[in-house]
């Protein structure tokens, strides 16, 4: 994400509870959110963020932020399991095979409070 120069990215980690905070704007500078797909393939090593844009009040007026999402998917068929470098016997594998196809439509059908 190339951000703005102001406020209104927020991320949380806390699960459950969200705790927003700030994403602080540094110049120059992308900032890369990683997927749930992401996570699973480094076994958690890097995690993917809750993450929101929010509009913050300037002057104590309302005003309006255009935002433009674009996402990458690998090939449907290709199978994913966590990269043999993020596995070890302190950290075993935390996810079994998948496919992408079916990680990314387990996740549609959840977000629609469908669940297999």
């Amino acid at each position: 994400i190339l951000k703005s120069g102001g406020p209104g990215l927020q991320v949380s980690k806390d699960g459950d509870i969200a705790n927003w905070v700030d994403v602080p704007y540094i110049p120059n500078a992308f900032i890369i959110n990683l997927g749930d797909l992401m996570q699973r393939w480094t076994n958690d090593k890097w995690v993917s963020t809750l993450h929101r844009v929010v509009i913050p009040p300037k002057d104590g007026q309302d005003h309006r932020r255009q935002s433009l999402a674009f996402f990458a998917n690998i090939n449907g068929d290709a199978e994913v399991v966590p990269i043999h470098t993020c596995v070890d016997e302190k950290h075993p594998s935390k996810y079994g095979k998948i496919t992408a196809k079916e990680h990314l439509m387990s996740k549609h059908l959840a977000s629609m409070g469908i669940e297999e």
